[in-house]
């Protein structure tokens, strides 16, 4: 079953003529579009605060939630708007937003929703039922949109060449399938795949966001021979009926079963994903427990009020607006993104940007070097996807380095790390007046992605405190410890969703308060590492304080270090010993197919095109050439044994089993590992070959995405307590996109699980 690998040269960062790059410390070019970051006024747009789209009210919920391409204001006015996805209520197009607004809900309540692919021209006026009964080309406004992310030319950037949800069945093997390595490599202009996936929810396997479980828009110019939907999306949404316009929606069922906590929503379409994530964004998935509160605070009262259903999206993001001056409890999505002159965004429209593959680049003075890319069988180089995708413009809630007037008192945010590939390293300056950076504020981490901690963590650049969490009343006189790394603070892998408290109530009216990012504009390795540009990627967003903003009956919330948390919250030290260890690894593979000759006194690298497929042998001089790919696999006695999508599973839980996964990472870079369906706790670190050390503070809680860095470790504990078909992969998403994520099934295969994919 297994496959051609396709993979990833970790290297330089090269910027291709077209395109405007600015230089890192490293000498390393940040992607970038036609427009220049540097020209972007920084910090002149409000934050945008993202309304409740949906709130259960503690009832079970029915609702539908559509994706549509609309035109937004992401860059300052003045500037063109950029055409993009949003999701929203169909019923009410003013919700269309990207990211999309906050759907609410209470914990044990159960929600349905319809999720909608309303990726047509005229969403609106698109009547989908009666669509069905036309004739073909009679309902333009039903017809599809193609892919809103395109290359400088208008091109869409769909890489058929991946492992990917293939509506035209195209597939490389030469039989028709809807998730295959397609045979084409030119652009594909069709149809959209979508599925969605509720980052963190504890769900059934049918309402998951399977990557094989896709569906198209009901569009009514479908091309012949087109699939409508994924392999997997009629075992969990059943028969779609209408094969020629197809279905358009799924229908899944959340019950919400856990802890309050910070989920996010989010497309899952395989081969696809960092496209559709970076054309729509994502949403925020909250759950509380209104009965008793925050689940997990013991004691002591969190900063809000929040966001709540009926406040509108005009009174939230109106300075100067009661509404808008009341809030206290904000959720922050960061996601860098590049854009072009005329606004759209930029997105890399083939590997040469990154590695200069083929003639020109970095290797233009190797003339003979021009490596073929998929589908020609000499090649496992996609010609499209990229290893990484780091971008210049840093966008927070949707909008180019915002702005929010703070009143002085505590605020919680609740962040999301909703890049492609970039780690972030967060911490929070005052500005003074001559622009330099004074003072540090430090955050107050009360949460990670699964619930609140056992215990407040202050953290600041170099420090991590774990507080008394006793109640006493500490104030901000806490001494700080020393943490892991002398440069580390608020640190966010991709999909981490760390919920903080910062307080603004010492500081003086008028006072600028940024937040800046010291991780790296290239792939994340640890500390110590060259941090982001200064001038671009190295800002996130800005506040003000504004006494005017104060609550004239005082500051109602606890000062963090004096809350009181459950020291185990939703009974993370409660699992008990695994049933199961799982040896599982984190590897880069070179190229099985292209190989290189070196010369030995110049270093100068040429193409091996001596056989076909090139055989790489070392007595003549003839090795592995990139790319290198990131791949999971089982860890073994030379790195571990590589395990790609379509090879049998090998992770096979028992329903009810606890297990403990050790992921060995043998690749040079950290990556952030999301595991569908479980919360998990983790349990140690270790350095190959060296000493255990405990998780750090703010992963005393329960996960589901968490940092393995290189050359370590990583071991997690998990119940898996559903049976049926998950997945576990890097949520670096161009990994994800190509072979770092495989299928892992709970329960008896057979019965529980497809017995084709074992």
């Amino acid at each position: 079953m297994s496959k051609a690998k396709a993979g990833v040269l970790l290297g330089a960062l090269v910027c291709s003529p077209f395109v405007v790059g600015i230089q890192t410390a490293s000498g390393q070019a940040v992607p970038g579009g036609t427009l220049d970051p540097t020209t972007i006024p920084k910090y002149v747009t409000p934050l945008v605060i993202p309304p409740v789209l949906f709130d259960d009210g503690g009832a079970p919920m029915n609702v539908e939630v559509s994706l549509r391409q609309i035109n937004q204001q992401v860059l300052p006015a003045g500037y063109p708007a950029t055409p993009l996805w949003a999701y929203g209520d169909p019923a009410n197009p003013a919700t269309y937003n990207n990211p999309g607004f906050t759907i609410e809900v209470t914990k044990d309540t159960m929600t349905q929703i319809r999720w909608i692919n309303e990726l047509v021209a005229d969403p609106a006026n698109c009547n989908l039922p009666k669509a069905k009964s036309k004739p073909t080309g009679q309902k333009p406004q039903c017809d599809f949109l193609p892919h809103v992310i395109q290359d400088q030319n208008g091109v869409p950037v769909v890489d058929q060449t991946l492992h990917w949800a293939n509506p035209a069945q195209d597939c490389l093997d030469g039989a028709p399938r809807p998730d295959c390595r397609g045979a084409s490599d030119q652009p594909y202009w069709g149809p959209v795949p979508m599925v969605m996936h509720v980052h963190g929810a504890h769900v059934g396997p049918g309402s998951d966001g399977y990557p094989e479980a896709w569906w198209l828009p009901a569009a009514n110019n479908i091309p012949e021979g087109y699939a409508t939907n994924g392999t997997f999306f009629e075992s969990a949404n059943g028969a779609d009926t209408n094969k020629a316009l197809g279905r358009g929606y799924a229908i899944d069922m959340y019950p919400n079963d856990q802890p309050t906590t910070t989920l996010w929503y989010h497309d899952h379409a395989l081969g696809m994903t960092r496209l559709n994530v970076y054309a729509a964004g994502a949403g925020f998935w909250l759950i509380r427990d209104e009965t008793d509160g925050e689940t997990g605070l013991v004691s002591g009262v969190l900063p809000g009020p929040a966001p709540r259903a009926g406040d509108s999206a005009a009174a939230l993001n109106t300075p100067g607006d009661a509404v808008r001056s009341a809030i206290r409890e904000i959720p922050i999505a960061i996601q860098p993104k590049s854009f072009n002159e005329d606004g759209s965004q930029y997105y890399p429209a083939d590997r040469a940007f990154f590695e200069g593959l083929g003639t020109g680049g970095i290797f233009a003075d190797n003339t003979d070097l021009n490596i073929p890319f998929l589908p020609q069988v000499t090649s496992d180089i996609a010609g499209v996807w990229n290893p990484e995708a780091f971008f210049n413009t840093m966008v927070v809630n949707g909008t180019t380095w915002p702005q929010l007037d703070v009143a002085q008192e505590r605020y919680r945010l609740r962040f999301v790390n909703a890049s492609d590939s970039r780690f972030m390293n967060l911490a929070m300056f005052v500005v003074n007046a001559d622009g330099s950076l004074g003072a540090e504020l430090p955050f107050y981490q009360v949460g990670s992605e699964q619930g609140l901690l056992p215990a407040v963590v202050r953290i600041e650049t170099g420090f991590a405190t774990t507080l008394p969490g006793d109640g006493s009343d500490v104030g901000s006189g806490v001494t700080p410890v020393p943490g892991t790394f002398a440069e580390q603070a608020l640190l966010l892998g991709p999909a981490e969703r760390p919920d903080v408290i910062v307080d603004f109530s010492g500081l003086a009216d008028g006072t600028v308060v940024r937040i800046i990012n010291t991780g790296p504009d290239a792939p994340f390795g640890g500390f110590p590492d060259v941090p982001a540009d200064p001038d671009t990627t190295g800002q996130v967003m800005q506040f003000v304080v504004n006494a005017g903003l104060n609550n004239p009956n005082g500051d109602p919330s606890t000062h963090a270090a004096s809350l009181v948390l459950d020291p185990n919250p939703g009974g993370v030290a409660k699992l008990g010993a695994p049933s199961a260890i799982q040896d599982l690894a984190l590897l880069e593979e070179e190229s099985a197919l292209i190989c290189v000759t070196f010369d030995a006194v110049t270093g100068a690298i040429d193409q091996d095109t001596g056989s076909v497929p090139p055989l790489c042998d070392p007595v003549l001089g003839s090795v592995p050439f990139g790319p290198k790919a990131a791949v999971l696999g089982v860890a073994g006695s030379e790195g571990g044994e590589v395990q790609l999508w379509d090879d049998p599973i090998l992770q096979n839980p028992a329903l009810g089993a606890i297990e403990e996964w050790e992921l060995w990472n043998w690749s040079a870079d950290a990556h952030p590992i999301h595991l569908h369906l479980v919360k998990f706790e983790v349990v140690n670190r270790q350095v190959i070959g060296g000493a255990v050390r405990p998780p750090e503070p703010w992963e005393a809680g329960w996960k589901d995405t968490a940092i393995m860095y290189p050359g370590e470790i990583t071991r997690v504990k998990a119940l898996f307590d559903i049976p049926g078909l998950y997945v576990w992969h890097c949520h670096i998403l161009s990994h994800e996109d190509n072979e770092m994520m495989v299928p892992y099934c709970v329960g008896t295969p057979g019965i529980d699980c497809p017995a084709e994919l074992f």
